[in-house]
């Protein structure tokens, strides 16, 4: 039998740089924040992750970025943060242009075309379901995507790759963008379930005035997936408000037997409970805030003692809860950043895009 190595997908980006040293420094404190770094015998700078690598390599007044990927979209992501990154740093003193995998011009490897197959409300969500092609990278490396959502009336130009690697949209007129969880995605039926919150003033937001317009047969663009990973334990706590219940939803459904796991909701009463079913072992608290029960109020009774050895926190609320929480995790429980993920999903008196703070 003939062994095959994986297929790697090559892209260079070559910088021309005052201080090229400089710049790769840059590079390799921002971007390894979230990949592992280390330099080579050589002098090169190697960035890994689970997208793929990036070598930084010194030339005669610029540097060479050289991203390696066994996946299209882990290049095309790549190749994007590199850019935008450079271009943050007004590093470039030329437009930037990268060659090999992932031509000017080609689709997004991250992008799909969805359309609306189905729309219903129930309590203060509305539930749109969504068909498209060749989810299979979807349903993982992430519970969240991001949604491109046109005016009501417009026939959208999506975005394709850009000289330098980020998105290019045609008539460069892009859409709002939300984040979303995707609730259910099946890959083999091509559908995926989005939860959409209709807050107070929500006509003003154009995620939620999209959900509450969507009709079958409207269409929307979705990237992604992204959100992080929940690791591997036989205990979890999850905390969470209305924007972190459709994730509380998608990974207790996806619990396998033999897990334990503590789940604290703070809605707005109790017409916003849902069904929250799961194979593992689930103790379900919904905490109403119309009668005063807040969620950091709830999480500040709960004492080291009382959380198991290997537990693993999971929130996504509110950024002043988020921020509690998190220094009572760290203080109080001692719990190590590995063993927390805790997200902002909004932020009070802040209103339009997306605010997304994790720990």
């Amino acid at each position: 039998m003939t062994m095959h190595a994986p297929v790697r997908l090559v892209a260079t980006l070559v910088v021309p740089s005052p201080d090229p040293v400089a710049l790769r420094a840059r590079l390799a404190e921002h971007v390894g924040r979230h990949a592992s770094c280390v330099t080579t015998d050589s002098g090169d700078v190697v960035l890994s992750s689970e997208l793929g690598r990036s070598r930084l390599a010194l030339e005669a007044g610029a540097l060479r970025i050289t991203a390696e990927s066994a996946d299209p979209a882990g290049l095309a992501y790549i190749k994007m943060i590199m850019a935008n990154h450079v271009l943050d740093f007004g590093e470039a003193d030329v437009a930037l242009h990268w060659t090999g995998v992932g031509a000017a011009g080609s689709p997004l490897p991250f992008f799909r075309q969805m359309t609306v197959t189905g729309a219903a409300t129930f309590g203060r969500f509305r539930r749109l379901t969504l068909k498209g092609d060749d989810l299979g990278r979807f349903a993982e490396s992430g519970l969240h995507v991001r949604l491109l959502l046109p005016a009501e009336g417009v026939r959208q130009r999506w975005p394709v790759t850009g000289d330098d690697g980020r998105p290019w949209w045609p008539d460069g007129n892009p859409p709002p963008a939300r984040v979303y969880t995707l609730r259910r995605i099946d890959v083999a039926a091509g559908e995926v379930e989005i939860d959409m919150l209709l807050h107070v003033g929500h006509r003003d937001a154009p995620g939620a005035a999209f959900a509450e317009r969507a009709r079958p047969g409207d269409v929307v663009g979705m990237t992604g997936p992204g959100g992080g990973d929940l690791p591997a334990a036989s205990d979890y706590l999850f905390l969470a408000d209305e924007t972190g219940l459709p994730a509380v939803a998608r990974m207790l459904a996806e619990m396998p037997v033999g897990c334990r796991v503590r789940a604290i909701l703070e809605v707005e009463g109790r017409e916003d409970w849902q069904d929250l079913p799961s194979a593992a072992e689930a103790d379900i608290v919904w905490l109403h805030r119309r009668d005063g029960a807040r969620l950091e109020t709830m999480v500040d009774a709960i004492g080291a003692d009382d959380l198991q050895p290997d537990v693993v926190v999971w929130g996504g609320m509110e950024h002043a809860a988020r921020r509690a929480i998190y220094r009572r995790a760290v203080d109080i429980w001692g719990l190590s950043r590995d063993r927390l993920r805790l997200a902002s999903y909004w932020r009070r008196g802040q209103a339009g895009g997306d605010h997304h703070h994790d720990d």
